[in-house]
């Protein structure tokens, strides 16, 4: 009567191990393990995978443990394989862990889900060089992103698995932690009033006979068209026409930036202005600065895939701040921008215009306490007024540089 208790929790063990009494596995057409001379053959489909590794220890005389936190179905078929080399196929198809501790096989999640598992894990964090850490986290397998940490100081990203996931972990990390290349992209952007624009379009075009690139404003339209190089001319035609005073050189930056990333430019200034601040109807007593930029922007991000191609995204503003208000007492500010993304080979330049604008200038001159009489105060004051049609025009040449250069001192974003 003593022994029956024994017996029921020995039966109990050998159900969840898949035996039935006298050691005997239940007979399951999901899985079929044959050894013979050429190797060990493994049938499964839709099996548990508790019952596959069973079924392999027992043909094949492996001491395997399988952890209770593995819940999988296993297919797959295998056909004159080691011993060994059956289990580690299963481990790695389906992200499990296996470890040889002593003469034992530990299989395991290979994402540690509890205590057991987790002893046979190791914390690994692989530091990237060229890409920021949460940016490769992303570049990760999605299944895997869940379990991977960031240590932004560090710049490395964290996985805590089994010797053989974490191989398998950095070598997925190898892959795209490598460096972008850098694009130097220099700028040229020229201010010219409406005659002098057509003027140097004309002289522009007949330079570049088969391959022009030109700029015609008439209807304030922006295009763009890829030449293979400024020529000779060019400097020596836009230096006469500053002199003259029909061009001026707003900016001609250059800055280096890494393919994909951002480049900004702006060259102007900043107006500071007051306004009162109001709370639910009544003014508080204080006063808020504000500030507003006018000047030349432009925003560049170049993508290059090392064939000597480059995808620009052009994104040029001009402003100009006008007089205040009189009743707001705040300025007008007058925009002329566009936005364009091209391809150009390596040293291209890529030509920008229909960036007009109309100026009206209004200038009053007057004899003091004389002028400000009435009726007879217009025969000692005067007003010059004058009209200014002007057109922004740039030039953006990108170029790729090699693998050994910095940028030396050139500005980088």
């Amino acid at each position: 009567m003593h022994s029956l208790p024994r017996m029921v929790a020995a039966l109990a063990l050998l159900c969840t191990m898949g035996l039935a009494p006298g050691g005997e596995l239940p007979q399951s057409s999901a899985v079929e393990v044959k050894v013979t001379e050429s190797g060990v053959s493994l049938f499964a489909d839709n099996a548990d995978a508790h019952e596959v590794f069973v079924r392999l220890a027992k043909a094949t005389g492996l001491r395997i443990m399988v952890d209770d936190t593995v819940r999988r179905s296993v297919t797959l078929n295998l056909v004159g394989k080691e011993p060994t080399e059956v289990l580690e196929a299963i481990a790695s198809a389906y992200g499990l862990a296996c470890k040889l501790v002593g003469t034992v096989f530990m299989v395991s999640e290979g994402i540690p889900k509890g205590p057991s598992s987790y002893l046979l894990s190791d914390i690994d964090a692989v530091g990237t060089r060229y890409v920021l850490a949460p940016t490769a986290k992303s570049l990760l397998p999605i299944f895997l992103q869940d379990h991977v940490k960031t240590n932004q100081e560090q710049n490395s990203v964290i996985l805590s698995a089994p010797p053989s996931v974490l191989k398998k972990f950095r070598e997925d990390v190898s892959q795209f932690d490598i460096p972008a290349a850098q694009i130097m992209i220099e700028v040229l952007m020229v201010e010219f009033t409406d005659s002098a624009t057509k003027e140097f379009a004309l002289s522009l075009a007949a330079s570049n006979a088969g391959v022009q690139g030109s700029v015609d404003s008439a209807f304030g339209e922006v295009f763009y068209r890829a030449i293979t190089g400024l020529p000779d001319v060019f400097r020596s035609n836009l230096r006469a026409l500053v002199e003259q005073g029909k061009a001026r050189v707003r900016a001609n930056p250059r800055i280096a930036t890494v393919s994909g990333q951002d480049a900004s430019i702006f060259i102007g200034k900043q107006r500071y202005i007051s306004t009162p601040v109001v709370i639910g109807g009544d003014q508080w007593g204080g006063r808020q600065t504000n500030s507003i930029d006018a000047g030349v922007r432009l925003r560049i991000t170049p993508w290059t895939g090392g064939t000597g191609d480059i995808l620009l995204d052009i994104r040029p503003e001009i402003s100009v701040l006008g007089a205040p208000d009189p009743r707001t007492g705040l300025p007008d500010k007058s925009t002329r921008q566009a936005n364009t993304s091209v391809i150009v080979r390596d040293g291209e330049t890529v030509i920008l215009g229909g960036l007009t604008q109309d100026e009206t200038m209004r200038t009053q001159t007057k004899i003091p306490l004389l002028g400000d009489l009435p009726l007879v105060g217009q025969l000692f004051r005067s007003v010059d007024e004058r009209k200014l049609k002007t057109e922004m025009v740039v030039f953006i040449t990108p170029r790729i540089l090699p693998p050994s250069s910095s940028g030396g001192s050139e500005e980088k974003r």
